[in-house]
């Protein structure tokens, strides 16, 4: 069994070589799976120069998107004002330009459900909302958020996430800059289902949250 204080394995993104991920392997477990690794992006999040270009490859590839809201979770804030500026930059194949977009997050209540403040609201009611996560392993995220939305009244027009099993959720596309594919022998089982590590009686490595993991 390989553990969190093993070598990281430095991943290039096949959509801009520039940007990398470090991913460490192990047996992890999110809040709707079991992963063999643990992909840490810190530096796309926290770094300016590479939060900045993550929001133009991000922009890029959202050109005929008309947006109003950029929704922001997992740490994303700060590739969410580029992202915001990037997409009002003027440009001919822009829908966005010389908008001034919302750039929110939610909160959480009791029971782990997204929510908004009620002065948080009018920026979501009747608003074509982008959506920004970390990680959509396997899109339960992306699904709660959305249904929150449309609860508040907006809509979803999109998604993006740093890495990403899945290229779309309920015909809206997720764009991404890392999937599965580009790390080695990537596996993902949902809770109690199929692990063979679970099966074998191989104790977690460590518990991902959206801000990093934490050994047990």
């Amino acid at each position: 069994m390989v553990f969190p204080c093993s070598q990281p394995i430095c991943v290039p993104s096949k959509v801009k070589s520039r940007l990398y991920a470090d991913a460490i392997p192990g047996y992890f477990a999110t809040n709707h799976s079991h992963i063999n690794y643990y992909i840490d992006m810190s530096d796309l999040k926290h770094k300016q120069s590479l939060a900045m270009t993550v929001a133009r490859s991000f922009a890029a590839r959202m050109a005929g998107m008309p947006v109003d809201t950029i929704l922001c979770l997992e740490g994303t804030e700060y590739i969410g004002a580029y992202l915001a500026q990037e997409l009002t930059r003027e440009s001919l194949s822009s829908m966005n330009t010389g908008r001034d977009l919302f750039l929110i997050e939610p909160d959480s209540n009791i029971n782990g459900q997204f929510i908004f403040a009620d002065n948080l609201r009018p920026m979501i009611d009747g608003k074509a909302v982008f959506v920004m996560v970390a990680s959509a392993s396997t899109g339960q995220t992306l699904s709660q958020i959305a249904e929150c939305v449309e609860y508040y009244g907006g809509h979803v027009v999109g998604n993006a996430a740093l890495f990403s099993n899945i290229s779309e959720l309920d015909g809206k596309p997720v764009v991404s800059l890392f999937t599965g594919a580009d790390f080695p022998n990537y596996q993902i089982c949902a809770h109690g289902k199929n692990c063979p590590d679970c099966a074998a009686g191989i104790p977690l490595d460590a518990i991902v949250t959206p801000r990093g993991y934490r050994k047990l």
